[in-house]
């Protein structure tokens, strides 16, 4: 069986993307993959004559670093090695440009559950990352 190369798990912070990411470190130890990766995607934000860039470079860093802490503490106590990664730009479209740059095999991501009314209204992440991905993707409630 050919080792699969990453398996991507986006995580924001909430409970359902640390389930998400138990999920993925249960098929993780069970073997076919290289790489585990927690993705965090910050949302761009302007800089202004009162917030400079720098300022914006740290704050995504501080909240990055806030939502992976988490994640960090479940593989560690899974005894799975964890890549964190965090980009800036739009969730579903990030997540996955990262799964196709570094040729991922799967997404394993949590839904916050909004059910099918508010997944259309709201237009959640998960429906589309599921329409974009090239690969299979595993939603966790």
């Amino acid at each position: 069986m050919r080792t699969k190369s990453l398996l991507l798990v986006p995580i924001d912070g909430s409970d359902t993307a640390l389930r998400a990411l138990r999920h993925a470190c249960r098929r993780f130890r069970a073997g076919g993959y290289g790489t585990l990766v927690a993705l965090n995607v910050q949302t761009p934000m302007p800089s202004s004559a009162f917030v400079s860039r720098r300022m914006i470079r740290e704050h995504h860093a501080q909240q990055s670093d806030e939502a992976l802490a988490p994640a960090r503490a479940l593989a560690a106590r899974c005894n799975v090695p964890l890549d964190c990664r965090m980009v800036v730009g739009e969730p579903a479209a990030e997540i996955v440009a990262a799964v196709r740059k570094t040729r991922g095999d799967e997404i394993v991501m949590g839904t916050r559950g909004l059910g099918r009314l508010g997944g259309l209204l709201l237009g959640s992440v998960a429906t589309k990352v599921v329409q974009l991905a090239p690969v299979p993707v595993t939603l966790v409630k």
